[in-house]
């Protein structure tokens, strides 16, 4: 895909009927000389799990009824076919159904009229989605799959409406022992140029496979602009519309020609639109067998809809099969029936072109469906709640981990059921999150603001099962010294609502925290906490003899654009915690020692009583480690440069800026246009300076021998707050800025690096946290 991308134009000509494509023919006469044109149909319906609407309303108003007609008609209908995707849903619908309608639709996928695929929780986000939540949302709906349904296996991959595609995603799903995979939302460049080369079928291989096939995916990109009626039979809408028959109920087409039932008056004439739309779009694959989706989003809701579709197109299928100078065989079928046809092919016509399947390797980003539409508005769209579900992942993982070790110690058994219960609610609500609707920040305020409560009823779950488990693997430490009371726990941070960032906890003198360490190995880092006295240090429990490396400082808190104070009455507290792998450790405030007390220093005369202020005279500062040395500039307290100890400076040049957004109706595009949004990023021109309004920011350094810091106050007008921490014992800095959006309007605001390192055109950016690819 690099290789693509350095040489594809990006332009956008008029491709005629398929706008962003070009024009399409065959010749008639060699049609009957060519292998039988197989066409398989597939009904299908979008469901999302919030949108619009919630999950909930979703299924009250729409999917409990999709599943109600599609077990009744698929029993009744022999020749229809159809395929479902999100498990979530469908969980929700077997809870409350009896076991004849369980039974039935063990029955519709046993004999293949119903094929479920992908069989994940939902449809996953491929952008901004962990590879972690990935993984659980897969096994979520997997799990559920085994446990209920019993002897069935997703074969197949579905991913329609992510924005964008990752190879990730196609690794995953691989190892999940799925096969084949279909996808849409892929740049329409891209889309033609794999058309006019008949390479949209293709092996999905990961950049560091080398010639290794074990991981590949064979994947088909689904050729037009997207996966409803209008663009799926052919490359031209106005006509594919006309055979959505559910528009006949009123919907119409906005083509402005409407679908018309089909009748023996009619049918030759239909049949044949419909059957030219199919050999055209043949044209763009290697081997005469197509697929064509038959659905749409929350489609095949009523008995109407099952039965219009059902009837109208059996009587095309019927009159194209008979026509034997057409050589076309037109069926209902799911996507195994068609992925099986296509191997077939191929393994036949391996000795020739076209059973040579090409390989591609990268991914599908940035997605753009018109124009310059490209969708990565989405990236940073309610980061709010981006920063939650990463947050639930971590506690979900830690609480898994525990619960598996507490539990093999036989110390839950009579709590474990309700303890696992709660992890299970956990993971759902988690994976539900993972929807493309939903940690792309792309729905609705009310939809987001469930998504929030959910993932806020998961966090307490998990705490519930962090205290339980803790409590049974600290209690031999406990016993070792009966004058010791069971412990109370307490988390450092407590969520109390949704939409509003965790509390901190402040500590009392005498306090004992647990540190939990969820990877595999011994975990060295610095860790703060807040406290209420000056006079406090922290030793290890385990080791009270072997003093322990910490420092106290300031709470700092914000107070307008030029204001910074220091919180009274608390202080922050750092200190070197080492904790065992997948272990508890211990650690206890006390008052019998104090920890080092910091130094401030500041650009602008700051007051304080409990620690020494010295001011900052020269053009840049320095904070440095047994790794590392930061420069600063003392205008702005922004980083400008970063030294290893074992190498030469490297310029960063840290800064800020914004964008606006472009107006509807843009000179260079005829028609609407749409503003920046939840899922598009269109500016109204290049990055401005975002600069502080007097001239240079306000900001204060702490330093200590455990941590240094630069805690910078930004613009008032995009609330920012930035914090640059140099950790002893680590090899980077970490940079963290605190943004508050909610009275802007129409605003982006973004960090800028301009470094000195030269790199050209090369940009390496991770995918899903599992890797880094090129771009």
């Amino acid at each position: 895909m690099l290789d693509l991308y350095n040489i594809l134009p990006f332009d956008d000509p008029d491709g005629g009927v398929w706008k962003q494509g070009f024009d399409i023919t065959y010749d008639h006469a060699d049609v009957q000389r060519q292998e039988k044109l197989e066409v398989i149909v597939t009904p299908h319906s979008h469901t999302d799990p919030g949108w619009i609407m919630t999950f909930e309303a979703y299924y009250d108003s729409q999917t409990r009824d999709i599943f109600e007609n599609m077990v009744t008609h698929l029993e009744s209908m022999d020749r229809m076919r159809f395929i479902y995707a999100e498990m979530s849903f469908l969980e929700r619908w077997w809870a409350e159904v009896d076991e004849q309608k369980r039974n039935a639709l063990r029955r519709l996928l046993k004999s293949g009229h119903l094929e479920i695929v992908s069989g994940a929780w939902v449809m996953t986000d491929e952008a901004n989605a962990h590879y972690f939540a990935i993984v659980s949302e897969m096994i979520e709906g997997h799990e559920w799959i085994r446990n209920h349904i019993g002897n069935y296996t997703p074969t197949n991959h579905w991913s329609i409406d992510p924005f964008g595609l990752s190879p990730t995603v196609a690794f995953l799903v691989s190892k999940a022992n799925i096969s084949n995979a279909l996808v849409q939302r892929v740049h329409y460049s891209v889309k033609k140029y794999l058309a006019e080369r008949k390479k949209l079928e293709f092996k999905w291989r990961q950049l560091w496979s080398g010639d290794r096939s074990s991981h590949d995916l064979f994947t088909q990109v689904m050729p037009f602009y997207s996966y409803d009626v209008p663009h799926t039979c052919g490359p031209d809408p106005k006509i594919c519309c006309q055979f959505d028959f559910f528009r006949l109920s009123g919907i119409g087409c906005p083509w402005n020609v409407p679908p018309v039932e089909v009748t023996e008056e009619n049918v030759a004439t239909r049949a044949e639109m419909l059957y030219d739309q199919y050999r055209k779009k043949a044209q763009l694959f290697e081997r005469n067998v197509l697929f064509v989706p038959l659905g749409d989003d929350f489609r095949y809701v009523s008995a109407l809809e099952w039965k219009i579709q059902h009837d109208n197109y059996v009587k095309l299928f019927d009159y194209m099969n008979a026509k034997k100078e057409w050589n076309v065989h037109v069926q209902f079928g799911t996507l195994a029936d068609y992925f099986k046809l296509d191997h077939q092919r191929i393994e036949e016509a391996k000795s020739y072109e076209e059973g040579r399947v090409p390989v591609l390797s990268g991914d599908f980003f940035t997605y753009a469906d018109r124009n310059d539409h490209y969708w990565s508005g989405y990236y940073t769209s309610r980061p709010f709640y981006k920063r939650m579900d990463r947050v639930l992942q971590h506690y979900l993982r830690s609480a898994e981990i525990l619960f598996s070790l507490a539990s093999n110690k036989g110390w839950l058994s009579a709590t474990s059921a309700e303890l696992y219960g709660l992890l299970v609610e956990a993971r759902r609500h988690m994976s539900l999150f993972q929807h493309h609707d939903g940690v792309t920040g792309t729905a609705k305020e009310v939809v987001m603001s469930d998504y929030g409560q959910k993932m806020l009823t998961a966090l307490n779950n998990c705490e519930r099962v962090i205290y339980a488990a803790s409590r049974t693997l600290l209690a031999e430490q406990i016993e070792q010294n009966a004058t010791e009371a069971t412990p109370s726990f307490v988390m450092s941070e407590v969520f109390v609502e949704q939409g509003q960032l965790p509390i901190r906890v402040t500590m009392n003198d005498a306090s004992e925290f647990i540190m939990f360490n969820s990877l595999a190995q011994e975990r060295r880092e610095i860790v703060c906490i807040e406290v209420k006295s000056l006079m406090s240090g922290v030793q290890r429990v385990s080791k009270l003899d072997v003093p322990v490396p910490q420092q106290i400082g300031p709470v700092v808190e914000r107070r307008g654009d030029d204001n910074v104070l220091f919180e009274n009455g608390k202080y922050e507290l750092c200190f070197m915690a080492v904790v065992p792998p997948f272990g508890l450790e211990r650690y206890r405030l006390t008052s019998s020692f104090d920890a080092p007390k910091v130094v401030i220093r500041s650009r602008k005369t700051i007051s304080s009583a409990d620690f020494a202020i010295e001011k900052i005279e020269e053009r840049y500062f320095e904070l440095e480690n047994e790794f590392l040395e930061a420069k600063f500039d003392s205008e702005t307290g922004l980083l400008q440069s970063v030294t290893p100890n074992d190498g030469r400076e490297v310029r960063v040049n840290l800064s800020y800026v914004e964008y606006g957004v472009r107006g509807k109706n843009p000179g260079k595009f005829k028609g609407g246009d749409d503003l920046s949004g939840a899922y598009l990023f269109l500016p109204d021109g290049p990055a401005r300076p975002l600069v502080a309004s007097h001239g240079g920011y306000l900001y204060v350094v702490i330093e200590g021998p455990v941590m240094k810091k630069v805690f910078v106050i930004g613009p008032e007008s995009a609330k920012l707050e930035h914090t640059a921490t140099i950790f002893s014992g680590s090899a980077f800095i970490q940079l963290q800025n605190d943004v508050d959006v909610r009275e802007t309007h129409n605003f982006e605001v973004a960090m800028r690096l301009t470094s000195s390192v030269k790199s050209g055109d090369e940009l390496f950016t991770d995918l899903n946290g599992y890797q880094v690819i090129q771009k």
